[in-house]
């Protein structure tokens, strides 16, 4: 029951973040800045949002969606592949209406509406979605999880650049799951970039997502507010929908909030730019690493009420399959 509760926990912090983070994505740092500081509450995105005006306060995107939509799909099938990880895509975009709601990533969602038979985005997408990956193979099967991530991006994502954030974040997830200490998820998220690196069929210029992490962790040491962090995160990383740009600023405001999910979560809401994939990976990783959250209950309350979200359900699966349960995945990933 442990391991369902920290799971449940990072679940809620994701879908916070993600709800937190729709009202500003791509909002720039300076309105964010001057309209409301350090993000404190939900907001409703007809105050300010430049694309969700559709959505209402506390609506989650096609990140929570596309998690959960992941985890159901790999505890049932007992695969994390290419196939079934796309098949899962295009069942969750038909059902959902996704592409009308305006929120699906470009390199999925023409994938997804067949509208391209390429599949080497450099956007975040398959590091969005990391989580239910990394989560979903038993615990400390690196290798597994190695090739679980790389197959998970194949059908979206297959470049170095993409695959490389994926393998970043998803190696941060996992190691921040089995107790280990910051230093360890740091070093593992590094570790986890530079074996991705070169795992992409397509290669493109672009900033290596592990080395901006290992300058950044390393700058933020010395820094003394949280806005101060994310002036740093926003002129010097950046918060575009790249994937190169997105895990390093959802790491860099991690390594500052660390345990205290609910600054991370704020933080990542407060940045500008993809706000809503950067709040909802920096507040996943901060709870998996705190054991919990400390997540305001209204809030979160509000977020799964108007989403009508039953988080243990999912939380059950992830703690069958990570903990190496026969009945769940029999060991038989590939």
């Amino acid at each position: 029951m442990e391991m369902v509760s920290r799971f449940v926990a990072a679940l809620e912090a994701f879908a916070t973040g993600d709800a937190m983070g729709m009202p500003t994505e791509f909002v720039t740092r300076e309105v964010i800045r001057e309209k409301y500081g350090l993000i404190d509450e939900l907001i409703d995105p007809s105050e300010i949002s430049l694309i969700h005006r559709n959505l209402v306060r506390g609506q989650v995107t096609d990140d929570t969606e596309q998690v959960l939509e992941l985890i159901e799909t790999y505890y049932r099938t007992k695969r994390i592949d290419s196939e079934v990880t796309l098949t899962a895509l295009r069942t969750w975009c038909t059902r959902t209406d996704a592409a009308a709601k305006g929120y699906v990533g470009p390199s999925t969602l023409k994938v997804l509406l067949g509208e391209s038979n390429t599949c080497n985005g450099t956007t975040c997408g398959a590091a969005m979605r990391v989580l239910a990956v990394a989560l979903s193979v038993k615990q400390g099967d690196i290798q597994n999880l190695k090739k679980a991530i790389w197959e998970s991006c194949l059908c979206t994502h297959n470049s170095d650049i993409a695959i490389e954030a994926a393998m970043a974040i998803g190696y941060g997830y996992h190691y921040a799951a089995l107790d280990n200490s910051y230093e360890t998820i740091i070093d593992q998220i590094i570790k986890g970039a530079l074996e991705g690196r070169n795992m992409g069929s397509n290669s493109y210029v672009g900033a290596h997502t592990g080395h901006r992490i290992m300058w950044a962790v390393d700058a933020i040491r010395r820094m003394s507010s949280p806005e101060e962090v994310l002036d740093f995160v926003y002129e010097v990383i950046g918060t575009t929908m790249e994937s190169n740009e997105v895990v390093p600023a959802a790491v860099s405001i991690f390594s500052y909030a660390k345990e205290n999910v609910w600054l991370a979560i704020r933080m990542g809401a407060s940045v500008g730019g993809d706000t809503d994939t950067i709040a909802a990976i920096a507040g996943a990783l901060s709870a998996l690493y705190a054991k919990g959250h400390d997540i305001p209950l209204h809030v979160v309350k509000e977020v799964l009420e108007t989403n009508q979200l039953d988080l243990y359900r999912y939380a059950k699966m992830l703690a069958a399959m990570f903990s190496g349960d026969s009945d769940a995945c029999g060991n038989l990933f590939w």
